[in-house]
């Protein structure tokens, strides 16, 4: 599964949790204001993106790179 996950993904790993994606850009903002440095931030909004998915393509793609049923179907 490690192959099959992103190193920045951190639900589904081990000691990484969801608190550090929300964690880390407060604080890099934090520091970018103290230095007075510009920061351009995009939020991308997936479900609107996978709004129109084909789902059974996407689950067939999922199963071709392994990634176990379990996590698919959560």
């Amino acid at each position: 599964m490690k192959d099959s996950v992103d190193a920045q993904q951190n639900e589904f790993r081990k000691e990484r949790y969801c608190t550090d994606q929300i964690v880390t850009p407060v604080v890099t903002v934090e520091q970018l204001i103290e230095w007075n440095s510009s920061l351009y931030i995009n939020f991308i909004n997936y479900e609107k993106v996978f709004d129109n998915v084909d789902r059974k393509i996407l689950w067939n793609l999922l199963q071709h790179h392994s990634l176990p049923e379990k996590i698919v179907t959560s």
